[in-house]
């Protein structure tokens, strides 16, 4: 008996706070991080950041964009999340698409509240600011000055200049607390050597007769919707309505540019907040959103305001319906994190990168890209302009004759080679079909002027991009043309006469789409050299000859700015060769159009930055198609799935062409002898692959990927992979209602494979004085809804059954309080006069509680529907099938 009253307060407590517990995340800090001991980061310099480069240190002042600590799972952790993965992807796994939230994964596979909370009152307590913890507890994001970096990081911030390009970087690696060694893995944000944008300027002085009044042959949004079978879709009513696509940015935009845009093309205008330079500050239209993160970037020099034009304009052509999330901050990979991090979008639409080998965070990249997929997300990126050569640019090529040969080796874009990562290459149409064949003489008001009725109903075959060999073909058929000969009508100094594919690569520089095998996500402990690439994918069911690591890109799409080049709308600032301020398609309407493509340097541009916002709109129509909900995760094991049974005509394979490019013999010295150029030093080789080189079945090659795609026939494909029945999906996540307001709360139900049961729904409110009324059943893909009540407050007395759970809650501490205390004494009387006091104590209360009542039986003490966020369950079913979903009413 003693034993029970010695543990009866501890059993007491565990009972009270029984109801709170749940299984926490154990911490990862090791110690305190004010000790003074720390730790290098190591492969945490850029490789740029180097000495002969360096400028000096910066102003101390100076503010860098937003910075990021970088956390990687443990090894238990990424075993769980690649079964997960795989699971996801699994039709006879009980996890198979049942996606994550940023909080569930943070729960399984994040840092402890506590490791964060450490981490962010120690950038706090070094002076940073706009200190967010990432929802999934994987990362932490602040901004601060180069002084700030270098009393925390014991790292100093300097300028570089790299070939005439300026640039700021941290000169050492960064050091943290110890007590964070193997916990915190990467800092992002100490330089600004950033991925490159994806998009290429049409050559002006090429083919001028292209540039016409009545658009010529250029690709609008009608061509597109024709070319890729979109119109069978759209005809349907799939359009992305309801739908939401996320566009990756770093820099301010003006409104206008994308209404002319839009305008011109039968598409609804938007309605934003602008400055006074019309620049967009804020925006919640149903057919746009912007969202910035950290430091606000501004209106960028770099080719970065006519990206976000291109990627926001056509995704938009694509997904007409949809809402497209501009996400702005100061790196396209930081809105990435903070899209994902957010769960902004099923879709994620991202045209800018790096080769593997200058992404030296590329493990901690890897990491928050398999978060987006676990969240559901399908995340899209350009495979890249510059070839086979892919960590060659301007800055890279040489310089001496012969010019622009490519010196960095054999090199694939990241992320696009990330398995997690649908990687989009680049086509182009050939020469021989710019014909009447495929295009008519006027167009429509979507600009489309490709025939439907062609020989390929609509269909134009294509070739892989590579702009050096098709202009040299051009030249070769039209040798007297002043752009082949001196580049226009004024000699472009340095010009040669272009009489083959390298003569036209020194004239333009490297124009092609990026492909091949992965060859450097693993690289030496310094980070000096390429060791090996990501694995091959189990569902990545191709065979290429001699490789055996992950093959990019997946599909591809129209990407030359020549052949025939995309029209789209842009600042004239951005146009080389063309001078004035404002939108090059004002203003606005089938006008702007007219404009953009008559002024010296015509509005149209290409780039694998092109079929990346063509294909996540593809996807977004496909998330409507398929009532998927939130989305589809990675499409890869789908698409390679479909694209073994070439009947279905998925994909229209591109086997001709090639992406190879000139390149300096022998370089670079410092990587794998199968990565350099072939040849000598002092010599010129070639490197690349070609798209004759094809797997048997599929068509599939390392240049255009399964090529491009039929999209209604993939639409049908993919729905005819799931069983008979129906799917259920919201069309918002929440509502907003004021308390005695009623709200109508819009779900799709899609019947599946041929099944017309009839589907009824029931609703679970839990909100107070709230009333949630089904819809009535169908038996046909439908629009349903849930029509909810609320009560407004109201005055009401007060019953008496109301205060006896509040007397009872009063008296029941005290009560085992005083028990507590009584059991724990050897004397009885003692016992006794405690126990009586205890009585008297009791008494007093329960008259108190009475007296007070809660207030005046006058006052307005009915509620009606408390304010506050509920969770409310909606249920379809049919037969032994039950769908159930969840939204949040705010009620305000």
């Amino acid at each position: 008996m003693r034993m029970v009253k010695s543990l009866l307060p501890a059993l007491l407590l565990a009972s009270l706070f029984s109801s709170l517990s749940y299984a926490a995340m154990p911490d990862r800090i090791s110690g305190a991080l004010t000790s003074g001991q720390t730790v290098t980061l190591k492969g945490n310099v850029h490789r740029k950041a180097l000495p002969q480069f360096d400028q000096g240190p910066v102003d101390p002042a100076m503010r860098l964009g937003t910075i990021t600590l970088m956390t990687l799972p443990t090894a238990a952790q990424q075993r769980a999340i690649t079964q997960l993965l795989a699971q996801q992807q699994d039709r006879k796994s009980s996890n198979y698409h049942k996606w994550l939230t940023p909080e569930q994964y943070a729960d399984r596979f994040g840092l402890s509240q506590n490791d964060m909370q450490q981490m962010a009152a120690w950038l706090k307590a070094k002076g940073f600011s706009m200190i967010q913890v990432a929802r999934g507890r994987n990362w932490i994001s602040f901004t601060g000055t180069a002084a700030q970096v270098q009393s925390a990081f014991g790292t100093e911030i300097h300028h570089y200049n790299v070939n005439g390009e300026l640039h700021y970087a941290n000169a050492t690696p960064p050091m943290v607390p110890a007590a964070l060694r193997g916990v915190i893995t990467g800092l992002r944000g100490l330089h600004d050597f950033l991925p490159r944008p994806m998009g290429i300027r049409r050559n002006a002085a090429l083919r001028p007769d292209y540039n016409s009044s009545v658009y010529g042959a250029l690709v609008a949004p009608g061509d597109i919707a024709t070319i890729y079978d979109i119109n069978a879709l759209y005809d349907a009513g799939i359009d992305g309505s309801g739908q939401k696509l996320a566009v990756m940015g770093r820099t301010d935009i003006y409104l206008a540019d994308i209404n002319d845009f839009r305008t011109g093309f039968g598409l609804s205008s938007i309605s934003c907040t602008t400055n006074s330079s019309g620049v967009i500050t804020a925006c919640s239209d149903p057919h746009f959103s912007y969202k910035l993160y950290g430091t606000d970037p501004g209106l960028s020099t770099h080719g970065d305001i006519s990206e976000a034009d291109l990627d926001l304009e056509w995704s938009g052509a694509v997904a007409r319906g949809a809402q497209i999330i501009y996400v702005n901050s100061s790196d396209t990979f930081t809105s990435f994190y903070d899209a994902i991090n957010d769960n902004l979008a099923p879709v994620i639409s991202l045209s800018y990168g790096e080769c593997e080998f200058d992404d030296n965070l590329l493990s901690l990249d890897e990491a928050e890209l398999q978060q987006g997929n676990l969240q559901g997300i399908t995340i899209v990126n350009s495979s890249g302009d510059s070839g086979a050569a892919e960590c060659d640019y301007s800055a890279t090529v040489t310089t001496t004759p012969p010019v622009n040969l490519a010196t960095q080796g054999l090199a694939v874009s990241y992320p696009a080679s990330s398995p997690e990562v649908t990687g989009t290459g680049g086509t182009a149409i050939p020469l021989a079909n710019f014909s009447s064949t495929y295009w008519g003489p006027s167009n429509g008001t979507d600009g489309g002027s490709v025939l439907p009725n062609g020989p390929q109903n609509g269909y134009i075959p294509e070739q892989v991009w590579n702009d050096d060999a098709e202009i040299a073909q051009y030249c070769q058929q039209n040798s007297g043309s002043t752009f082949c000969l001196q580049g226009g009508t004024n000699q472009v100094s340095g010009w040669v006469p272009i009489i083959s594919a390298l003569t036209a690569q020194e004239d333009i520089g490297i124009s092609s789409t990026g492909g091949g095998a992965s060859n450097c996500s693993v690289q030496t402990a310094d980070f000096s050299a390429c060791v090996s690439g990501f694995p091959k994918p189990s569902w990545q069911t191709v065979t290429i000859s001699g490789q055996s690591t992950r093959l990019s890109p997946d599909v591809s799409f129209l990407s030359t700015p020549n052949f025939p080049g995309y029209i789209f709308c842009t600042q004239l600032s951005e146009l080389t060769g063309d001078s004035g301020t404002g939108s090059s398609c004002a203003p606005g309407g089938s006008a702007g159009i007219t404009n953009a493509l008559n002024l010296n340097n015509p509005s149209i541009i290409g780039g694998t930055s092109a079929s990346t916002p063509l294909f996540a709109g593809i996807v977004t129509l496909l998330n409507q198609y398929l009532a998927s909900s939130p989305g589809l995760g990675n499409v890869n094991p789908m698409l390679y799935s479909l694209a073994a049974t070439p009947s279905n005509a998925v994909f229209n394979p591109v086997t001709t062409g090639d992406n190879t490019v000139y390149c300096a013999g022998g370089e670079p010295t410092a990587q794998p002898l199968a990565y350099r150029c072939p040849g000598a030093i002092g010599t010129t080789g070639v490197l690349g692959f070609q798209a004759s080189n094809a797997d048997a079945t599929t068509g599939y090659n390392l240049v255009a990927g399964l090529g491009s795609v039929d999209v209604n026939n993939l639409a049908v494909a993919w729905a005819g992979t799931l069983s008979s029945g129906f799917t259920f999906t919201p069309t918002a996540a929440s509502y907003q209602v004021a308390q005695g307001s009623p709200i109508d709360a819009i779900f799709t139900v899609a019947m599946v494979g041929g099944f017309n049961s009839p589907v009824t729904f029931t609703c679970t409110d839990p909100a107070p004085a709230s009333i949630c009324t089904a819809p009535l059943q169908v038996n046909a893909t439908a629009a349903v809804s849930f029509h909810i009540t609320t009560t407004a407050p109201s005055a009401a007395a007060l019953r008496p059954s109301d205060r006896g759970p509040r007397i009872f809650y009063a008296v029941l501490l005290p009560g085992l309080l005083g028990i507590m205390f009584t059991a724990g004494s050897r004397r009885r009387s003692l016992r006794g006069m405690r126990f009586l006091g205890l009585i008297v104590v009791l008494g007093f209360s329960t008259l108190w509680l009475a007296s007070c009542g809660g207030g005046s039986s006058s006052g307005p003490s009915n509620p009606g529907t408390a304010k506050g966020t509920y969770h409310i369950t909606v249920t379809a079913t049919s037969g032994s099938t039950i769908s159930s979903q969840t939204f949040d009413l705010v009620v305000q």
